[in-house]
């Protein structure tokens, strides 16, 4: 789609329209703000912490309107606002009967669809001039073909929007951004059928079986005015058809890797999977600059520089990697990777970056031992070739309009004022993040950062970048990702897809990336980036490349609103776990198999008559059964199962995916469900686990024959191969509704027999820790270690009770219990399983359980684990039987403090 350029007026008109539905005003922000300094140095500290707290509260906003009242397009009214997608007409006032104009209606399409305005130089419609706030929405739906003029000269924009006009227009845009149409089971039967204009009969059917349109009392009423309500009820439905197209795309690129010789390109085609049109543009990513560069068409054009690097196709939220190799005249492909220095590195501005005991950031919140810190400097570190050749391939007529911007920087979920303080101690330039210096800005945990920059003027943006390094010694690791969204108001945002690289976690050698993402046709002036931070992560440069005009020529851009699953993981982010169900799975047929439909029950309370009425357990912690065998094959095969299609945690996602559809809150707030992997326990007795690598004979645990320090070394590879291999499964399959909490240490007692085996527990726990993870640990009463848990570096420790037996333990093992968990700060588990259904003595058992520490408190002050055998609260939830089903009810009553009784149960009593 080609695409005439008006330049300046545009542009003001395109940061005037910044309300909907409404009469046309600019944004406060913009006037009333005072002229910008040069460089952000400049800016007085108010300025920037007002800056700050602009975004937050846009972040937050939730509008309430006045004259909503119990409307039933409330809901749809005020989500829509909350996301800016829609506003009042004044005194905090919507006015829902009101009728919707033509041109208020291509600004709410325009925005629910991801349509990226177009911009003109000549104004087709005399009632939509140039200057208006709506052309950029009314002339790019005119050029999609969704929206056509009453006339060759005039769209009527200010007519009202007749509900016919609605569905034809809502059928144009089905085919345009390929929704999927939904057969009708019947004909359509209004009974005023024969009063829809022949044009809008089919367009009628489609919304109908689309459910995006409904009659009232079996007329379609198609001359009738569409409201403002109906239309906010219309497009939070077309919003929802959206998020569901970028959360489910399917497409494929046809070619699996490139390998270029430099100099040449090589176009990459993406198609939909299943033939027909794409629901969103493909957007483009590339994490070695100096090895050449991608185009926003797919097209990619190598250097002049051998070496490997990583291109990212993203397509609604749904990525592929593609591994780039270029080769330089009959040269191979050589990793670019620094050498760490041999020297002792010495303090410097430019490379501030304190070396961390990793022993010691292993453990949440603790400092950095600044005793044994050490740093680098450019004069004792290698030439680094990336540096010398980091300017994009493709630069001619491209400008870095980001120096001297605004930028806001939030964390992930909410600050930590410990960690803040310690990240200080590396501030990185005085301009800020934007600032083209070789200076790196250190962030500390916090779980992620997003950097919001307020560019001067819209632009039709042609690439965002940013540089990261790691250097494993100094405790900084590279984030797996980058994200970058784009905003043309500061309000309404689309995603404009990813950036990754394959730097090892395990690479010790300083390395840098440049992750960058090219867009297209984008003319924004807010630019978001986002990405995950574990312990330290150090950036620099954040780059925003446009152009004066844009050169693109390939139709209509779409892009997906942010994914509400990856905004609340944020908003989330370090949640606190509070019930959690330990979930046995692999082997065992249908015992070790977990479906959805077994999931279901287990993340959400269902009530007896079927409602999903609030969350059950927070936390699933998935681990094999104790007869899983510490081999190679076996830990290789329990894995595969793990990550299997339509089982295990692929099951668990789609449970919680249909727990939000159940809840209302699919695409507003989604939950996420938190969980926790285990570590299979490398039994020292094991002579023969497997080769790690081919050219090495099968690892041995046990010390006989080769010694307790190799024994310690062969378990700690295993374990560290297996660790690896779970992330790299965990990151790829990117599980829109799950949140990776922890890692589990298996054996439930310290083994003094193994070798080495309280160095090996926290080994693991720095491993754990440097990917931002905790560590858990599930001791039984009396076993060895549990008063050591924290010095072995366990985040939480779960105390079995081991009260539920079939062994004489009396009642005071609870207060036993509570004891140790007091004494130690621990916290419980509680056990059940398949007994007590049927045994009156472990019916009680369990029961007693839960009055004693109801009346300790226990139920309310801890964290909690529960241990059920295998699936075995399902034939509780499941059961007509009300005493087998109370025992799921009052489970739940007991988690949420709720449960009352304070009678312990006796001899055989049972209802």
């Amino acid at each position: 789609m080609s695409k005439k350029r008006f330049g300046s007026r545009m542009l003001a008109a395109l940061l005037a329209a910044t309300t909907l539905l409404v009469q046309s005003t600019p944004l406060t922000h913009a006037a009333t703000e005072p002229e910008k300094p040069a460089v952000e140095s400049e800016k007085p500290a108010d300025e920037t912490k007002k800056l700050e707290d602009q975004f937050k509260k846009q972040e937050e906003a939730r509008t309430e309107f006045t004259d909503m009242g119990n409307s039933y397009a409330s809901k749809a009214v005020n989500r829509l606002a909350s996301l800016h997608m829609i506003s009042g007409q004044g005194d905090n006032r919507f006015y829902p009967q009101n009728t919707i104009s033509r041109q208020d209606i291509a600004v709410l399409l325009t925005k629910v669809i991801g349509l990226q305005p177009t911009e003109i130089e000549d104004a087709a419609f005399e009632d939509v001039p140039l200057e208006s706030p709506y052309a950029p929405y009314v002339y790019g739906l005119s050029e999609l073909g969704v929206m056509n003029g009453r006339s060759e000269h005039t769209m009527g924009a200010l007519d009202p929007l007749t509900r016919q006009e609605l569905a034809v227009m809502l059928s144009r845009l089905m085919k345009e951004s390929a929704v999927t149409k939904v057969a009708g089971q019947t004909a359509v039967a209004y009974s005023d059928e024969e009063e829809i204009a022949d044009y809008a009969k089919t367009a009628v059917e489609e919304v109908t079986n689309q459910r995006w349109m409904q009659g009232a009392g079996g007329e379609f009423n198609p001359t009738g005015t569409v409201t403002r309500a109906e239309a906010a009820v219309i497009a939070e439905r077309v919003l929802d058809a959206r998020y569901q197209q970028a959360e489910q795309v399917k497409y494929k690129v046809d070619v699996e890797r490139l390998s270029l010789a430099a100099g040449t390109s090589q176009r990459l085609k993406v198609s939909s999977a299943g033939g027909d049109e794409l629901p969103f543009t493909p957007i483009f990513a590339f994490d070695r600059p100096e090895l050449g560069s991608v185009s926003a068409d797919g097209t990619f054009v190598a250097g002049s520089t051998a070496g490997k690097g990583n291109l990212t196709v993203t397509v609604g939220y749904k990525t592929t990697t593609i591994p780039v190799e270029i080769k330089d005249a009959g040269k191979p492909a050589a990793e670019k990777t620094e050498d760490t220095p041999k020297t002792a590195p010495v303090t410097s501005s430019n490379d501030s970056a304190t070396k961390v005991d990793e022993s010691k950031t292993g453990v949440e919140g603790e400092k950095p031992d600044a005793d044994k810190a050490t740093t680098e400097t450019d004069a004792t570190k290698p030439a680094d070739p990336e540096e010398e050749a980091k300017e994009p391939a493709e630069k001619d007529e491209l400008v870095n309009i980001a120096p001297g911007s605004y930028t806001s920087v939030t964390t992930f979920g909410a600050p930590d004022s410990y960690f803040q303080e310690l990240e200080k101690q590396y501030p990185g330039p005085v301009g800020g993040l934007v600032t083209p210096t070789e200076d790196w800005t250190g962030y500390h945990r916090q779980f992620g950062r997003k950097v919001t920059v307020e560019l001067a003027e819209a632009k039709p943006l042609e690439r965002v970048a940013l540089s990261f390094k790691q250097q494993k010694t100094s405790g900084i690791t590279m984030p797996e990702y980058m994200e970058v969204e784009v905003s043309r108001d500061g309000k309404v945002w689309s995603y404009a897809g990813r950036s990754v690289h394959d730097v090892s976690a395990k690479e010790d050698k300083l390395v840098t990336r440049t992750l960058s993402v090219t867009l297209p046709d984008v003319n924004t002036r807010y630019v978001r980036v986002s990405f995950p931070v574990k312990v330290f992560t150090f950036a620099r440069q954040l780059e925003v490349w446009a152009k004066s005009d844009s050169e693109w020529n390939n139709g209509a851009v779409l892009l997906p609103p942010p994914n509400p699953a990856k905004l609340e993981e944020a908003k989330q982010a370090g949640r606190r776990v509070e019930n959690m169900l330990l979930a046995y799975s692999g082997e065992h047929g249908e015992l070790g198999t977990w479906t959805k439909e077994d999931f279901l029950p287990m993340v959400g309370y269902r009530t007896v008559d079927g409602y999903m009425r609030d969350q059950m357990f927070d936390t699933i912690l998935f681990l094999p059964y104790q007869t899983i065998p510490a081999t190679k094959e076996s830990w290789t095969k329990y894995m595969n199962d793990l990550f299997g299609s339509n089982k295990q945690l692929d099951a668990l996602n789609q449970a919680m995916r249909e727990y939000n559809r159940l809840r209302g809150t699919l695409y507003s707030t989604p939950t996420q469900e938190n969980v926790v992997l285990a570590l299979p326990y490398p039994n020292a007795s094991q002579t023969n686990f497997g080769q790690l690598d081919e050219k090495k004979p099968s690892l041995s645990f046990s010390p006989a024959g080769i010694g307790e320090e190799q024994a310690y070394l062969n378990r700690k590879a295993a374990l560290e191969w297996y660790f690896q291999e779970l992330m790299k499964r965990w990151n790829k399959e990117g599980y829109a509704y799950l949140k990776l909490e922890g890692i589990y240490w298996f054996h439930e007692l310290v083994e003094d027999s193994a070798p080495k085996e309280r160095q090996l527990i926290r080994d693991m726990g720095s491993m754990v820790h440097d990917e931002a993870l905790r560590y858990y640990w599930i001791p039984y009463f009396g076993a060895p270690g549990v008063s050591e848990w924290k010095s072995l570096y366990f985040d939480k420790a779960f105390l079995q009770p081991s009260y539920y037996s079939d062994k004489p333990v009396g009642i005071d093992r609870i207060q036993g219990v509570l004891d140790v968990v007091n004494k130690y700060d621990m916290d419980i588990e509680i056990e059940g399983d398949w007994k007590m259904y049927n045994d009156p003595k472990f019916y009680q058992t369990y029961y007693n359980q839960l009055v004693a520490t109801h009346k300790l408190g226990m139920d309310k002050n801890n964290v909690h684990a529960y241990y059920f055998g295998s699936k075995t609260l399902l034939e509780s939830v499941k059961s007509t039987d009300p005493v087998k089903r109370a025992i799921y009810d009052d489970t739940y009553k007991w988690m949420r403090g709720r449960y009352d009784r304070t009678e312990f149960f006796e001899g055989s009593e049972m209802p």
